[in-house]
């Protein structure tokens, strides 16, 4: 009896850790045509493939990847997909042509595939920068005659207008987030080029395009809010947090920076709390230095102490979405900054190394800022000072040979906060310097029961970082992504990401190409589920 007892357990084991395994697919591709993944949590994920100028393959897989369904989508004029959003009932595709008055929606039922088609047009040409979409209305952002514009649709009345900004003087779209839990748009504005007369605006609009609220921060006597990310807990209370930094880098040549983490609530509009931290403070902020940089850069926080100053900070930080733990605030950001090559330009007209001469553009590598996907467009707007190459100077400022050449992301920071605020603990996760073509969030988190997991990909490896609900952790861990087949080595991968999909469960994805002894050489778009566990 106590054999099959065994016997029992054993198997039960061996399902449990079968159930956990990594499971990959694969989808032949070939020639130049885009793929995309996009997750729906526990509802599966959508993968898009471009096949023609005007043609799309979209398919579903549901959480054990096996193919649910597939539809074959059209859309006209040769248009470029932009970006997409899933308001956690429908996605919605948008496609449309760079400084374009014409833009298609696409909207996909999960369940069943049914693709419906809607065409929108603006009296002027925009140059896109966000797309949200929530139940029946689309919002779309962008720059039109150097001012921000958010077009708003609802699609069952077939109405299209453009939202009153009510914001003075320079502006811009600094992010536009969906809030799906309280069914509205957070937009943030940045208003000002001097720190006279800077602020940072937060509005809230509903699924009317009806104005729920505004939130104007006005810089101290020092310091100046730079970004800010929200989370709506009632219809009355909201909590605030973001990044502030040195007013005085407002409009300055080098650009604006951040010195630390500010948190407000309000109520009813109201600021009821205000907690200010600086970097320096933190415990664990300094650990992506080697260790002779870090000490030296901790003796010099200290003598600035020690007479009663602060080390000035120069980092800019790419804010996450706010997670909700209790009565506390989990706070994620990444460090990055701009990298630039420089072009030597031929006598005889071009740059040297390149066949003639062409158009020169500072953004060059996305000189197409759609290109299916793969342009300067998406999650933040590239007209943000703040997450712009070039700061407050523009492009024209820099030399014809300064050319932008992607991010650089150096590390991220993880903060709990309590209710006034307050820093609880703080961690950080190395990113090595990893290089991107376009500004986006690397590290994918997840808060499942207390233990919060933060992963990102790095080549053909997944390295991952576990924090307690105590904000301990211990050393990052490795996985390596193999392939389906004995024999397989990938002799190149690209276009490669990670995505956070549902319970501990994240999804890697990319193209790689795939040399076999015995199956020769084959192109492949894969999709890799990953269990992840400390």
């Amino acid at each position: 009896m106590k054999s099959i007892r065994l016997l029992f357990v054993l198997l039960l084991c061996s399902l449990a850790a079968n159930a956990q395994e990594i499971k990959r697919i694969e989808i032949p591709i070939a020639g130049q045509l885009e793929t995309f993944s996009i997750p729906l949590g526990e509802k599966g994920v959508i993968v898009l493939t471009q096949v023609g100028k005007s043609e799309f393959n979209i398919r579903k897989f549901n959480t054990n990847l096996e193919q649910v369904w597939m539809n074959q989508g059209s859309i006209e004029g040769n248009l470029d997909f932009v970006t997409h959003c899933y308001d956690g009932n429908n996605l919605y595709l948008l496609f449309s042509r760079f400084k374009s008055n014409n833009y298609y929606i696409v909207r996909v039922n999960p369940t069943d595939g049914k693709l419906e088609k809607f065409q929108i047009f603006s009296v002027e040409k925009m140059e896109i920068s966000n797309f949200k979409a929530l139940n029946q209305s689309l919002f779309i952002g962008g720059i039109v005659n150097n001012t921000p514009v958010i077009l708003f649709t609802n699609l069952s009345e077939k109405r299209t207008r453009i939202l009153p900004a009510v914001v003075n003087g320079q502006a811009e779209i600094q992010s536009m987030d969906l809030d799906t839990t309280q069914q509205q748009i957070n937009v943030v504005y940045s208003v000002g080029k001097k720190a006279k007369n800077y602020q940072l605006i937060l509005k809230s609009f509903d699924e009317d395009g009806n104005q729920l609220g505004q939130i104007t921060m006005n810089p101290k006597e020092e310091y100046a809010q730079m970004n800010a990310k929200s989370t709506q807990l009632n219809d009355s209370l909201q909590v605030v947090v973001g990044t502030y930094g040195h007013k005085g880098s407002i409009g300055s040549s080098k650009g604006p920076s951040s010195q630390g983490l500010y948190f407000s609530s309000y109520l009813d509009g109201d600021l009821q709390e205000s907690k200010f931290t600086s970097f320096t403070q933190f415990t664990n902020f300094f650990n992506f230095l080697g260790e002779k940089q870090k000490n030296k850069q901790e003796k010099k926080i200290k003598s600035k102490e020690e007479k009663g100053e602060e080390l000035r900070l120069d980092y800019r930080l790419l804010m996450h979405e706010i997670i909700k733990k209790g009565d506390h605030y989990i706070v994620v950001a990444e460090a990055f900054y701009p990298d630039y090559k420089y072009v030597n330009y031929s006598p005889f007209g071009g740059t040297l190394g390149m066949l003639g001469g062409g158009l020169y553009s500072p953004w060059n590598m996305l000189y197409n800022p759609y290109r299916w996907g793969y342009g300067n467009y998406g999650l933040y707007s590239p007209f943000s000072s703040y997450y712009s190459p070039w700061g407050y100077r523009g492009y024209n400022s820099y030399s014809n040979s300064q050319q932008f050449d992607g991010w650089i992301y150096t590390h991220a920071v993880i903060a709990e906060l309590d209710e006034k605020g307050n820093v609880l603990w703080d961690q950080s996760i190395d990113l090595n310097n990893i290089k991107e073509d376009k500004l986006i969030q690397k590290i994918k988190t997840s808060l499942h029961g207390d233990m919060l997991t933060l992963s990102y990909q790095r080549g053909n490896n997944i390295i991952s970082k576990y924090i307690s609900a105590q904000g301990q952790s211990g050393d990052e861990k490795i996985q390596e992504l193999s392939t389906q087949n004995e024999g397989d080595k990938i002799r190149r991968q690209e276009k490669s990401d990670l995505h956070y999909w549902y319970s501990n469960h994240f999804i890697a994805s990319g193209n790689q190409t795939i040399n076999n002894s015995e199956e020769g050489r084959r192109s492949v778009y894969f999709l890799t589920k990953i269990p992840l566990n400390p």
